[in-house]
């Protein structure tokens, strides 16, 4: 800067200033707001050398200035040399202030350019400071081509005292060396500029300097820098850290850091979720802080309980580390702070060092969650203070849920809950339409709160639920789904089956579901002896004495039935729980209204130990047993009915894409023994023990009803939901007959041959409609890909009732069908004392395993060999 000097002088007559001064003598009231001049007044010259033929840069010069008289550098005006036409800025006297003296023109600018931007008092005065100012050098970090000292500075920093400008004398500061900056001099200003202006910030840069020795450029800041751990070893966080701090100027800005990993004790996992852990640990030295009322003196809160943050796999990229810890709040108040970054030295994954919110982890994701999701446009998720609300009155009170008003920034609804779970579920709610402003927590109670807009209290009570404040699922009915999920129960002391009370709970989506629950034995009286055996089951029936929950829509309450009859299925040597017995259970129905036999829970027999299904109680019994008191009453109107309320039983479980495996006459229970009452939900399919998932085809021993077993199955291959179609039409027969098929046979191995050969039962083609036989024939199919499915004959059996009901003539299907149940039906009546006959003793219609009569069946893979004769061949032993 060779072309500038600066001067000292004496100003005689000196600038003119306004006399503000009220309280002047009487003899001297006329000057008081006139222009006055400050004679004799010390002032700094400053020479620009050569400038009288760059006008124009004089007055870009005096542009720069201020035009108010308390700022830092005042120009009160222009002169010029007289002898070397020199131009002069004449200033306040601020020279004599700051040490300003560089040869390097881009140092001197910067330090002029911000010289220049002081507007306030409180602003940093920025200065070249001479090495030999700096005592007490000594090294604190290393990093790179940064060095970081401690140092005294022997005059220290200026700062504005009582209307002037003093000094701190024997300031401590830390000096920042840039190792070979000498020829980087751009590099040097553009570090000085990342710094604020404000002297209460927490990175303040007093001035630069350079090292006599190594002429090294040094930043000259305030003390802060050694307060904190820096070297994170990667150049990007590094920078990030140093970013952040840069902008940290107000008292609750977060201080972020890097944290080496030694610094946390007692670390223990709290959760887990994808590529991140949660831990908790103890802080050693703890945050920084602004101490309190001194507004400058920063200190650290040691010990200090944190939550670690582990991205696992973090190294690559960097920039996957640093975009989620641009997704915190910069602010110490917010309910998230990120305090700083750490790495696991022995899996090298990068860690967020995060604030402690509460010890409870769901609530502490779920916020983390929420505020993480906040996009530009959305409304603030925040962490509320509970001190923030003013005027609290409680309106409501549930067994979960307290409902508050209250006045935070306006009128807003508090709801306070008792069970952090409960305001996870309630936020979760995928028709919420009120506003949440955020979560808080009552100190005393520690109640977490759910704060939401106001227009939510008017609706509590009509649409939301008083207890758990859930929105209504039955609004009329005041029905609330979460609450009786979440409702205690009886305790089985087995979590398998604790866990499945909670899962058929969580199928409940209709206050007239009923309500799975596990039922101790000694709820049970009068029980029979054997009112059913299955192969691996003992049915009985009892009377639960408590009966079960039902919801009584006048009340809106659950209330229980007592002394219900019900029907327990004993398992045959089920004393170890198993996934087999655990799944029969899950494919019984808790819709009042399935065509699948209800379930009310599970209980165990305390001597036997045996587990026990609790199911509906069918008072008419199985389809047999019905049929040979109702047979002959049993007309076509009544069976199409009957048959329609199966088949879509068996659409349901095929739509679960399941496959019923053991489907059969005896499967099929009745809840009434009077035919004039029956209706399409007086009937269920049960023993659902066998019910698998379509994609199940492990093999299996076969086992069923011989009659009822497709021929695909006993030839060995895997069931499929074509082979429940096969056992369909075997209900069709029998319902059409009121014989069970094959009834004058042994159900043995010629049997079996016969049935992959393609013999079915005997129908008489004057017993049932043309359509109808046609339809089960199909069933029948020794080709299973040529069986329609159950959607297909659930349509085609809804066909045939609305054409019997049909009263239009014009419709010639609907006449031609009709009439085809109209002739069956005629000589059903002619014919009903005549239709049964007589069983044959090794007819047997429980399930059983056939393995021994189906072994010897020749199996034959290829498709096209279906419709082929299956040769039965013995072994000559005579």
């Amino acid at each position: 800067m060779d072309f500038l000097y600066l001067y000292s002088a004496i100003w005689k007559d000196g600038p003119l200033y306004k006399n503000n001064k009220k309280d002047a003598p009487l003899y001297k009231k006329n000057e008081v707001d006139a222009y006055i001049r400050d004679s004799n007044k010390k002032v700094a010259l400053k020479l620009l050398h050569n400038s009288q033929n760059s006008v124009e840069f004089i007055i870009n010069e005096a542009k720069k200035f201020s035009i108010k008289n308390d700022q830092f550098i005042v120009l009160y005006g222009i002169s010029q040399k007289p002898d070397t036409n020199d131009y002069i800025l004449v200033q306040n006297n601020f020279i004599n202030l700051t040490n300003w003296t560089n040869k390097i023109e881009k140092i001197g600018d910067l330090i002029q350019e911000k010289q220049l931007k002081i507007n306030d008092h409180s602003d940093v005065i920025f200065e070249w400071i001479p090495y030999k100012q700096l005592d007490q050098i000594k090294e604190v970090g290393k990093n790179g081509f940064v060095t970081t000292y401690s140092a005294i500075w022997k005059n220290g920093p200026l700062y504005y005292h009582y209307d002037k400008y003093k000094r701190e004398s024997n300031k401590e500061v830390a000096l920042k060396l840039l190792h070979n900056s000498q020829n980087l001099i751009d590099f040097v200003v553009n570090e000085a500029r990342k710094y604020l202006t404000q002297n209460d910030a927490f990175l303040v840069l007093y001035g630069i300097s350079q090292n006599p020795d190594t002429n090294d450029y040094i930043l000259v800041q305030n003390n802060s820098i050694n307060l904190i751990n820096w070297a994170s070893g990667n150049e990007k966080i590094g920078n990030f850290i140093q970013k952040r701090q840069f902008d940290t100027k107000y008292h609750d800005d977060v201080v972020l850091e890097w944290i080496p990993y030694s610094q946390f004790d007692q670390i223990k996992e709290i959760g887990k979720n994808g590529l991140m852990t949660v831990y908790s640990a103890i802080w050693m030295d703890g945050p920084l802080h602004k101490k309190y009322l001194t507004g400058k003196v920063y200190t650290r809160d040691p010990n200090k309980k944190v939550a670690l943050k582990v991205l696992h796999n973090s190294q690559n990229p960097i920039e996957f580390v640093i975009n989620e810890s641009e997704k915190y709040s910069k602010k110490n108040d917010a309910f998230l702070v990120l305090f700083g970054i750490s790495q696991n030295p022995d899996t090298n994954d990068y860690i967020l060092v995060l604030n402690w919110i509460s010890g409870n982890v769901k609530i502490y994701n779920f916020i983390q969650e929420m505020q993480l999701k906040i996009e530009d446009n959305d409304a603030v998720f925040e962490w509320i203070s509970y001190k923030q609300f003013n005027k609290i009155k409680i309106v409501d009170k549930g067994r979960f849920v307290t409902l508050c008003l209250a006045i935070w920034k306006f009128e807003v609804t508090l709801l306070c809950f008792n069970d952090p779970q409960k305001l996870l579920d309630k936020v979760k709610e995928s028709n919420n339409s009120f506003k949440i402003y955020g979560v808080s927590q009552n100190p005393n109670k520690q109640d977490f709160i759910l704060v939401l807009q106001k227009e939510f209290c008017t609706e509590y009570g009509k649409k939301y639920c008083q207890n758990c404040s859930v929105k209504y699922i039955h609004i009329d009915n005041k029905w609330c789904k979460q609450c009786i999920i979440t409702a205690k129960f009886f305790k089985s002391n087995n979590k398998k089956i604790d866990d499945l009370v909670k899962e058929m709970r969580l199928k409940i989506n209709s206050c007239f579901n009923i309500v799975f629950e596990w039922i101790p034995y000694n709820q049970f009286n009068y029980i029979s002896k054997e009112i059913g055996k299955g192969g691996f089951a003992t049915v009985y029936s009892a009377i639960w004495k408590d009966g079960p929950l039902k919801y009584d829509i006048d009340t809106n309450m659950y209330i229980r039935i007592p002394n219900k009859k019900i029907a327990l299925k004993s398992l045959d040597d089920s004393q170890n729980l198993t996934d087999k017995f655990l799944n029969e259970v899950k494919e019984y129905s808790i819709n009042r209204a399935d065509n699948i036999l209800n379930v009310y829970g599970i209980s165990q027999n305390p001597v036997t130990k045996d587990y026990i299904i609790v199911l509906e109680f069918a008072d008419g019994g199985s389809f047999n047993n019905w049929i040979n008191k109702n047979y002959k009453d049993f007309d076509w109107k009544n069976k199409i009915h009957t048959l329609l309320s199966i088949i879509e039983g068996l659409k349901r479980i095929h739509q679960r894409q399941k496959i019923h495996h053991d489907f059969h006459a005896g499967n099929i229970l009745f809840s009434t023994k009077n035919l004039n009452i029956l209706n399409r939900k007086s009937l269920f399919i049960s023993d659902m023990g066998l019910c698998d998932e379509v994609s199940d085809t492990t093999e299996m021993e076969i086992c069923g009803v011989m009659p009822y077993m497709a021929p695909e199955v006993l030839r060995g291959k895997p069931y499929t939901q074509a082979a429940d179609i096969y056992s369909f039409s075997m209900i069709m027969y029998f319902t059409a007959t009121g014989n069970q098929p094959f009834i004058s046979r042994a159900h043995d191995h010629s049997l079996a041959l016969d049935i992959c050969n393609g013999i079915r039962p005997e129908i008489n083609e004057l017993e049932a409609p043309k359509c109808f036989i046609d339809l089960m024939k199909r069933c029948w199919d020794s080709n299973p890909n040529n069986r329609p499915d159950a959607t297909e004959i659930h349509s085609k059996i809804k066909s045939f009732q609305d054409f019997y009901n049909s009263y239009k003539k014009s419709d010639t299907d609907a006449t031609e069908i009709k009439n085809q149940f109209k002739e069956a039906e005629n000589y059903r009546k002619s014919h009903s004392s005549f239709l049964k006959i007589e069983q044959h003793p090794q007819a047997i219609y429980t399930s059983q395993l056939l393995s021994s009569y189906t072994k010897e069946l020749v199996v034959y893979d290829n498709t096209e060999c279906l419709g082929c004769e299956v040769i039965n061949v013995f072994t000559d032993q005579s």
